[in-house]
């Protein structure tokens, strides 16, 4: 993915990625940034060289993980 920005929608809340660091010549991984709202919350690992609708499968999935289980923790049985 050539873009070092990209807005995705999840859940009807908007989050923004930004790359952070290039991978380096040991690590093919780069570092996102992850903000909603302005507020970060979060990294993930993802290659640059991924499509963006890869990237976006990845997004929404890592998303999914980390938000989906303070969702559930604040569920009422």
């Amino acid at each position: 993915m050539r873009s070092r920005t990209r807005s995705i929608t999840w859940h009807g809340q908007s989050f923004r990625f930004q790359l952070l660091k290039p991978p380096g010549p040991e690590s093919d991984t780069g570092q996102w940034a992850v903000h909603r709202s302005g507020e970060f919350i979060g990294t993930m690992p993802c290659s640059p060289e991924v499509t963006t609708k890869d990237f976006d499968v990845r997004s929404l999935r890592w998303l999914g993980e980390l938000l989906g289980s303070l969702r559930g923790r604040h569920a009422k049985p």
